[in-house]
């Protein structure tokens, strides 16, 4: 089966004014940490200390090794921190900002980033449609739950979503790098596709002008 993968670039219409996002600066960010570094689903998975306002939200991992979230998460506060978008907001309010993104609490235990970002209010839900790398992506495989920086569909010769490539950390690659899942449904050399459609929510980060 031929497949191809499509990253899909959009370029900022003149009419779109009221909203500011950051998706092309969050890939360059997520591209700017090596790959590898070891994968580790232990401790807080970041590859470096988060701190809002002179107070530590979170550690580096102990151990120098990653997990998703905690790789999200760091990339996520680079841009909000870069671009002063929650200057206004107290450390109580970033660290609970931090727990919705690992799914710490009831309400964001399956959207993660989604839930974390709309109740900070600097970020929205994007329909699985309207998705475009540079968006953050959490995504399950059954019980296993997966949080990433979304790059692109991948299209089979038929022009069907067949799956999704990413940046995160697992352990496939030993640590931080690009990979791709495929749907349940489709196999590709003899490898079934475990990612579940209805259950792949996409997250951006925007600013209100």
């Amino acid at each position: 089966m031929k497949i191809k993968v499509i990253l899909i670039f959009f370029i900022q219409s003149f009419f779109v004014c009221s909203q500011t996002d950051y998706n092309a600066e969050i890939i360059e960010i997520a591209n700017q940490y090596k790959n590898g570094g070891g994968y580790k689903w232990s401790g807080t998975g970041c590859p470096e200390t988060v701190s809002h306002k002179g107070q530590v939200v979170i550690a580096k991992s102990a151990t120098n090794t990653t997990y998703c979230c905690g790789f999200t998460f760091v990339v996520a506060m680079k841009i909000l921190q870069k671009h002063n978008l929650i200057d206004d907001k107290t450390f109580v309010q970033i660290k609970k900002f931090q727990q919705e993104w690992y799914g710490a609490t009831p309400e964001s235990a399956e959207k993660q980033p989604v839930i974390a970002l709309t109740h900070l209010g600097i970020g929205k839900e994007i329909s699985f449609q309207e998705a475009k790398p540079g968006d953050f992506v959490q995504f399950w495989r059954g019980k296993s739950g997966h949080s990433a920086v979304f790059k692109g569909w991948i299209i089979n010769e038929k022009q069907d979503t067949i799956g999704i490539q990413y940046r995160s950390t697992q352990k496939s690659t030993n640590g931080i790098g690009d990979n791709k899942e495929y749907f349940e449904g489709i196999e590709i050399d003899s490898k079934k596709g475990e990612v579940i459609k209805k259950r792949t929510y996409f997250a951006r980060i925007i600013k209100n002008t």
